[in-house]
């Protein structure tokens, strides 16, 4: 049995740090089972990893195949690499944290679009970070939540609220369209029309959960 010398205890199970006060423990002492059965995961990393390889290699085949339809007069490519770079981040986030998934990717959402905003004024302003990045984002946020929500099998109490709060996010763009703060309008609209097929979705299929979650959290 592992023991830390600064709390004095003893520690069953095979701890790396002190559970207490997180101090390193010594690894080569002998480990004793822990009292608490362990808790399978309900999902599979190499099976999601591999979902996700495949789906980015389609998205990319995609982008490929429209880009050479349209002669490379618009610039998919980069916007591919971002939206498929946000989509892992997403992911991987959940994957390791399993905690206020939807809630860590929803601020992931807003610190990312309000950086991309400032770097565009910094670097003298072109509005990429309102054509491209944000819509973008919005778009990858929603799928990457989607996807693991669905792999994962999270409850729908523990994403539904943010989970709309992206997809009102994802409407923000709309503003953009009907201010003509876009030169090219498909990732806008791209982010609109995702935002509003789920916000529906979740409207008709969720109204319940998502009363229950405002009263929850309303309640005093």
């Amino acid at each position: 049995m592992r023991q830390c010398d600064q709390c004095r205890i003893a520690i069953k199970g095979d701890w790396a740090t002190c559970p207490l006060c997180h101090q390193p423990l010594d690894q080569t002492t002998e480990v004793t089972s822990s009292s608490y059965p362990d808790v399978p995961l309900q999902f599979n990393n190499q099976r999601i990893m591999k979902w996700l390889v495949w789906l980015s290699i389609l998205i990319i085949v995609v982008i490929f195949a429209i880009a050479f339809i349209w002669r490379g007069e618009i610039r998919l490519f980069e916007g591919a690499v971002l939206g498929i770079g946000t989509i892992w981040l997403i992911v991987l986030i959940i994957l390791r944290k399993r905690r206020n998934l939807s809630k860590s990717v929803l601020y992931l959402l807003v610190s990312l679009s309000l950086i991309s905003v400032y770097l565009d004024y910094l670097l003298g302003w072109q509005g990429w970070s309102l054509t491209y990045t944000i819509p973008i984002f919005c778009s990858s946020s929603l799928l990457g939540m989607f996807i693991s929500i669905k792999l994962v099998r999270m409850k729908p109490g523990d994403y539904i609220l943010y989970l709309a709060a992206a997809d009102l996010l994802g409407l923000v763009p709309a503003v953009f369209l009907i201010f003509g703060w876009v030169t090219v309008t498909a990732p806008a609209w791209a982010s609109v029309l995702l935002s509003t097929s789920m916000l529906f979705f979740i409207i008709v299929f969720r109204w319940q959960v998502i009363r229950r979650e405002l009263k929850k959290r309303t309640f005093i």
